[in-house]
């Protein structure tokens, strides 16, 4: 009888660590993919981001990039010396070429307006 009750427990945590290998098991087999799913939702994240936070984003809203010979312009300076500029647009790019700034006009005067004048 003891020999019996015996092999019956050593039977019973038999099963319950079978029980607990094949849940581990479960979880190991399923492991791999669920990290695979959490990457490829945090890539998808990080690429809506970078797509928000690039520069096509900024010529949607209305903005244009200016190249000179494949170099991007940031000042009027180097814009002038330039023989020939590409603009970019959300919907394409156009060439141009720059030209001085026309003059200024001068400011119109009334008839009888020659201004304050002194009071001293």
């Amino acid at each position: 009888p003891a020999l019996a009750r015996l092999l019956s427990g050593a039977a019973a945590e038999t099963a319950k660590g079978r029980d607990r290998l094949a849940r581990a098991a479960d979880r190991l087999e399923a492991a791999p993919a669920r990290r695979l799913a959490q990457l490829a939702e945090r890539l998808e994240a990080l690429d809506r981001m970078r797509q928000t936070l690039g520069y096509r984003e900024t010529l949607r809203r209305g903005y244009a990039v200016i190249r000179a010979e494949g170099a991007v312009l940031t000042d009027a300076a180097a814009a002038a010396a330039a023989p020939l500029l590409e603009i970019e647009f959300q919907d394409g790019r156009l060439a141009a070429r720059p030209t001085a700034p026309p003059p200024r006009p001068a400011p119109k005067r009334r008839p009888g307006d020659e201004g304050q004048g002194s009071l001293f």
